[in-house]
């Protein structure tokens, strides 16, 4: 069996913590990268310098300006010598089985260009934790996925950046990551890629996606409307083109993606926001979940007006010692 060459595309802003471990894992692959190629996106903690320190002769480094995780992206693949192009974040890391396993997929079902598995969350204090994937079983031998919107309007992404393969081709084909977007963009991919081609998936679990690195943007920017990927798919459901199944799993899979923007308003105490994104239409395919929120909205907008209420009657006084 002839094995892949793979270029691997790493994003880098600001993980000088988490770079070392991500690139560590890449090295260590029992199916060696072809070659890496990490793009510091205007990195100003010594995550570029951290890089260069380590002298791995296959691996190049690239700076530019800050402009977003898609450019980088998207300039990494630019640069790409070999078809198959592997992403991994900076602060993620690969089971040392991930390349070959990808490999085994790309032999076992050339005719197709997008392979994936699955992962395993890492969470603050090391504590592992599983997504909650909802489909069929699976051989771990590898299946085409035909049904992307079904299964992540059920539960979290079968798989994340960091655990796919895509060709150059494909990737191009479908536009790359959006630029100019901060949160979403992976998900954006993933619709188009679903829309237009399939994706060869296994369920073992090859990437560990690390929640608890430094400098995470859906710590830094926490949504306040639908992203812009989930605006793009609901006009795309509607085009006519489609079946009448793909389209639900489609808005559904948009409605999975507003529940879970409420929740995190919820959690952080926005309750305005979350209310305005409870009165979408699209919720109510949700029901449960509508149910709870609303719920949840109405105990945390008391909690609210009862802590502004004991503010204003017992104003703090700045002479108090």
């Amino acid at each position: 069996m002839t094995n892949i060459k793979f270029s691997v595309v790493i994003p880098l802003f600001n993980k000088v913590d988490s770079i070392v471990r991500t690139i560590t894992s890449i090295t260590n692959q029992h199916l060696s990268a072809s070659e890496i190629i990490v793009i510091d996106d205007g990195s100003t903690d010594g995550s570029a310098e951290k890089v260069e320190s380590l002298d791995i002769p296959n691996l190049t480094l690239v700076r530019q300006a800050n402009q977003g995780v898609s450019v980088a992206r998207n300039n990494g693949v630019s640069l790409a010598k070999h078809k198959y192009v592997a992403f991994i974040d900076a602060d993620d890391q690969w089971s040392v089985f991930f390349l070959y396993e990808m490999n085994k997929l790309i032999q076992r079902f050339p005719e197709y260009q997008c392979f994936a598995s699955a992962y395993q969350k890492v969470l603050e204090g090391g504590c592992f934790k599983d997504p909650k994937i909802v489909m069929p079983e699976v051989s771990a031998q590898g299946e085409v996925m035909n049904d992307y919107f079904a299964v992540c309007a059920k539960g979290d992404l079968p798989f994340m950046p960091s655990s796919f393969v895509i060709t150059t081709t494909l990737f191009e084909s479908v536009g790359g990551f959006p630029p100019g977007e901060t949160m979403g963009e992976d998900q954006a991919l993933f619709s188009q890629i679903a829309l237009f081609s399939s994706i060869v998936y296994t369920p073992l679990v090859l990437m560990l996606y690390h929640t608890d690195s430094e400098n995470r943007a859906c710590e830094r920017h926490l949504p306040q409307d639908l992203l812009p990927f989930a605006k793009r798919l609901m006009v795309q459901a509607v085009d006519g083109t489609r079946c009448e199944k793909s389209k639900r799993d489609m808005i559904k899979y948009c409605a999975a993606h507003a529940c879970h923007l409420i929740k995190l308003n919820l959690r952080a105490g926005n309750a305005q926001t979350a209310k305005k994104l409870l009165k979408l239409p699209i919720c109510k395919l949700k029901p449960l979940h509508h149910k709870v929120f609303n719920l949840w909205y109405v105990s945390l907008s008391i909690f609210n007006m009862l802590q502004d209420s004991l503010k204003a009657t017992n104003p703090a006084n700045p002479n108090s010692q």
